[in-house]
């Protein structure tokens, strides 16, 4: 593709230095996965500014380079590649990936799902619903990046637009219609999917994370608002009723005009609602009932919804009707019946790490969740309390070079939730292990001392699960579906779920037959 017709349609030029007829065979913003033909894009980050590493990139074969210096006085280039000046390197990092690839979200149905907490857990609902209806599915989320057979580990939740691109067009070239992904508030901030478009954009929640980077709730909370003006025409906003940030999505959908509205909650005022719950250490049921309002609205559309459906989940917890909700809610948009949607809910059995449960025959239960903020936490633990456990213990830490404010919060909910808490090491990273645990017990109501310190969390894990008897539970929280540890200079292999089942085989707690 020549330069030319890459920059098309790109905001913000201010100037090019060089020709634009020059071939442009790929994209990139790593200036270590630039090839021979590539078109550079320097763009600032957290740690690292584009503009240091354009000598590596033209080094590497780079016949053109994007960035927004043009007012930098202190920056000079040497002469052959082209070099465009923009506005805003970051923006158009996103435009130029739509006009390399295409404008792919015109050509397919996006599913955005963004809150705090329960985005993976719907994402994993939504592509078996689509899955009942036997259509193929792509996902983008925190676990992985799945499409067709290729299964690609998550490096991030949202990933950046190039790479976005990539995924949906190699998504298209193997007839995928539909990928879900999760839209974190990073992404939507750093304008990772400016240049998408989406059928449906789904809400969960949004409690208190990712301050260190947001600085408030209120600036956190409209970096996931703009996930809601970028609906297509005739698409439609989720909402999770309950959660009092609801209110101004709703006015946002509202007033913009351009989607529909379909709100989810437990109790009378959503348009999709759960009623009669009931919870067991085996799952949960619930009656799913659409309002009038929603029955009216499938109506036109050919469709004739039941008043209600019973539906039957192995998940566990309060929190996860929401995230069937959640589901429930986009597949009614999609113009699915209530039976469909119970008989696709009832097949996601368990989640890699989201209460996780680790059964290798002992007379306790053992569940891994991914809980790293207040409320996930909160959450996991009073969905295993509604359980009627013996004992309640949970073994947690918080990670570091993140959001400092959440950790004495987070000492205090473990606390005041669990009969004992083993606070220990998460992934610390490039903060002392220490530091992080003092800020978290310095949190804890005055006079609590149902917890320890162990600084190791393989110990950590162990304490725990030794001193568990029959009718107890044990929750390992913080890292879920992570498989590694990482400290300051060293990323070391660690896998709670495995880490639980070594500790269970060790003690001769687990039943021959369990063991795999």
């Amino acid at each position: 593709m020549k330069l030319g017709k890459v920059l098309k349609n790109i905001s913000g030029v201010r100037k090019v230095d060089g020709k634009v007829s020059v071939d442009i065979n790929g994209i990139a913003s790593d200036s270590k996965a630039v090839k021979d033909g590539y078109l550079f894009i320097a763009v600032k980050g957290s740690r690292y500014d584009g503009l240091e590493f354009i000598e590596e990139a033209i080094d590497k074969g780079a016949v053109a380079i994007l960035s927004d210096a043009v007012n930098n006085p202190g920056f000079f280039h040497r002469k052959g590649p082209t070099f465009i000046y923009v506005d805003d390197a970051r923006r158009a990092l996103s435009e130029v990936a739509r006009e390399f690839y295409g404008d792919i979200s015109s050509k397919m149905r996006l599913i955005g799902v963004t809150g705090t907490n329960g985005k993976t857990t719907t994402t994993y609902l939504l592509e078996a619903l689509l899955g009942e209806r036997l259509e193929k599915t792509g996902v983008i989320g925190t676990i992985n990046y799945r499409f067709g057979k290729r299964l690609i580990p998550a490096a991030n939740t949202t990933p950046g637009a190039l790479d976005l691109y990539f995924l949906l067009s190699g998504m298209r070239k193997n007839n995928i219609k539909t990928c879900i992904l999760e839209v974190s508030s990073h992404s939507l901030e750093q304008g990772r999917v400016d240049t998408l478009q989406f059928d449906i954009a789904v809400f969960t929640n949004l409690t208190s994370e990712h301050l260190d980077y947001h600085g408030d709730m209120e600036n956190y909370f409209l970096s996931k608002l703009r996930l809601f003006s970028k609906i297509k025409e005739g698409g439609f906003a989720i909402v999770n009723r309950d959660d009092p940030f609801s209110d101004r999505i709703i006015d946002r959908v509202s007033q913009d005009k351009r989607a529909g509205l379909i709100t989810y909650g437990i109790g009378n005022k959503a348009d999709v609602m759960a009623k009669d719950l009931n919870f067991s250490a085996k799952g949960l049921t619930f009656n799913l009932c659409p309002s009038l309002a929603v029955r009216g609205l499938t109506s036109n559309r050919r469709l004739s919804l039941e008043q209600e459906q019973k539906v039957s989940s192995s998940l566990i917890g309060r929190h996860n009707v929401y995230n069937i909700l959640a589901a429930s809610a986009c597949g009614i948009a999609m113009g699915m019946g209530l039976d469909a949607i119970r008989s696709a809910v009832s097949k996601v059995v368990s989640l890699p790490g989201r209460l996780e449960k680790i059964d290798c025959g002992q007379d306790f239960l053992i569940f891994v969740d991914y809980a790293h903020t207040e409320n996930g936490l909160e959450n996991a633990l009073k969905s295993l309390r509604e359980i009627g456990p013996k004992r309640l213990f949970s073994v947690f830490g918080c990670g570091g070079d993140r959001d400092r404010t959440k950790r004495p919060v987070m000492g205090r909910v473990s606390t005041d939730l669990s009969d004992k808490v083993f606070i220990t090491s998460d992934n610390p990273r490039r903060e002392d292990p220490i530091g992080i645990i003092n800020e978290i017990t310095s949190g804890i109501s005055k006079g609590k001392n149902n917890y320890v310190v162990e600084q190791d969390r393989f110990k950590a894990i162990e304490e725990a699960i030794k001193e568990a008897q029959k009718g107890d539970i044990v929750l390992v929280a913080g890292k879920g579906h992570e498989t590694y540890q990482i400290f300051k200079n060293v990323t070391l292999p660690f896998d709670d779920r495995e880490v639980v089942r070594k500790i269970l085989k060790r003690g001769n707690l687990c039943l021959q037959s369990k063991i795999s």
